[in-house]
């Protein structure tokens, strides 16, 4: 009931978004005109996270139909409604997931009601008429919306981070690149790929573990999974709540493979019970007894923690819009981008202070090496910029040929932006004209 109250808000949301009506802090204001195909995500912060969640819906659906909570008609509606959600976000990955919920709820479990399979025929079938007919409808409602051949045409991004994941494990077999070490062995490596985006991971899961884990590791942890997946979820009869489970692993594993789902709440939570109800299902157990003031006190000291981790964090954000305060003329305490004698993220602290290095001839060792450290970790379009002048006034050209070229591969979008900012310096300086005359074109693909 949970996920299916998630999905229907998270619908609304999406309606009050594609009408312009700006409802913030309650729901996340998206300007209609603000990307060329405007894709409606609720408050799940990117549209196929959205996608997900409307096919954790979907499931809840099935299931509370299968326990009769649900009449067969209000079940069918509820669908209709959910899939016009999912067509909204324009995700691809429903496209795999639809069809695939079809294919495995045809077969009756042991335990639930059957289900014709020309309504699910017909379901598939509308879902399909939603996104066909997306551009038109969207037309008539006042929002842009990529047709099918704009979403499957085009540079592929994730195409290009896959084939990077695949060389990061390549050179580095073993151990890989270290855990949540993808995003800086990405601008160490973009220039010798062709453009995608500047991103934290490869988005796909198991490319991601062997880009940062290796070979080995990934190995052990794929066959333990496949090895519990086969025995828990595929080899005992099916009943309904496996079907929901293993709707639920499927759902994720579809994702996982153009996206990351360790970062998600959402995700992490449910799995991990329905995987430990799966486990108690295939191994039944009596558990392990626990005095109640021993749950007591470990829930109170997690509670305790959380709090002292969301005061650390806040302590981030509270920086981070006091830097654009002070980037828009205002005036501000400095002590806010001071790092703290104790942070959990004191990354963020020396961006901060990244952001104060002032670009100059003779700069020191220590100072260009931070700089270098900084650009890795936040490979950003301005972090980068930044980087390949400090090269360019302390004698290292071909460092600053490369980064530039590093900013077009992450950046194609706001490329020109620094190209023509590269052109006004190479006009006044013959150290920017000569990394200038090496960057590629304005309008590189």
């Amino acid at each position: 009931m949970t996920h299916l109250l998630a999905g229907l808000l998270s619908l609304v949301m999406q309606m009050i978004q594609i009408a312009g009506v700006d409802l913030a802090p309650f729901v996340m204001f998206i300007a209609r005109q603000s990307q060329p195909f405007m894709r409606p995500y609720a408050n799940v912060a990117q549209p196929n996270q959205l996608a997900l969640l409307f096919c954790f819906s979907l499931i809840s659906v099935w299931f509370l139909h299968q326990k009769r909570f649900l009449g067969k008609w209000v079940s069918a509606i509820l669908i209709l409604v959910l899939l016009c959600g999912l067509s909204l976000t324009q995700s691809r990955i429903g496209w795999v997931i639809i069809p695939t919920f079809a294919m495995l709820c045809m077969f009756k479990t042991q335990d639930g009601q059957a289900v014709s399979k020309w309504f699910f025929l017909a379901m598939v079938s509308a879902y399909v008429a939603l996104v066909l007919a997306l551009p038109y409808l969207g037309e008539l409602i006042g929002f842009a919306s990529g047709s099918v051949v704009d979403h499957v045409g085009g540079r592929s991004e994730r195409l290009v981070l896959m084939q990077q994941a695949w060389h990061m494990a390549l050179q580095h077999p073993w151990l890989g690149v270290g855990w949540f070490g993808f995003g800086a062995e990405q601008v160490s490596i973009a220039a010798d790929f062709g453009s995608s985006t500047y991103a934290e991971h490869s988005h796909n899961l198991i490319l991601n573990f062997l880009a940062e884990l290796g070979f080995p590791a990934t190995i052990v942890i794929l066959s333990g999974l496949g090895w519990w997946f086969l025995k828990a979820c595929i080899l005992p009869r099916a009943t309904v709540n496996s079907r929901f489970a293993n709707l639920f692993f499927v759902a994720v594993f579809i994702h996982s493979m153009v996206e990351f789902p360790l970062w998600y709440a959402f995700v992490l939570i449910p799995v991990g019970i329905l995987m430990g109800m799966m486990h108690q299902l295939r191994w039944p157990s009596e558990g392990v007894r626990v005095n109640k003031w021993v749950i007591v006190s470990v829930f109170m000291a997690a509670s305790i923690a959380l709090l002292l981790i969301t005061f650390d964090y806040q302590r981030v954000t509270a920086g981070f819009r006091a830097l654009r305060w002070e980037q828009s003329g205002y005036a501000i305490q400095k002590q806010v981008l001071e790092k703290p004698a104790f942070t959990l993220f004191p990354q963020f602290f020396d961006y901060f202070k990244f952001t104060k290095l002032v670009v100059r001839e003779g700069m020191s060792g220590v100072e260009i090496a931070f700089a270098e450290r900084m650009s890795h970790r936040f490979g950003y379009v301005h972090v980068l910029s930044k980087m390949a002048e400090i090269y360019v006034l302390n004698g290292q050209p071909e460092k600053a040929k490369r980064m530039m070229l590093t900013l077009q591969r992450l950046h194609p979008i706001v490329y020109p932006e620094y190209f023509d900012y590269w052109k006004v310096q190479a006009s006044l300086d013959d150290r920017y004209a000569a990394v200038f005359k090496t960057m590629p074109p304005r309008d590189a693909p």
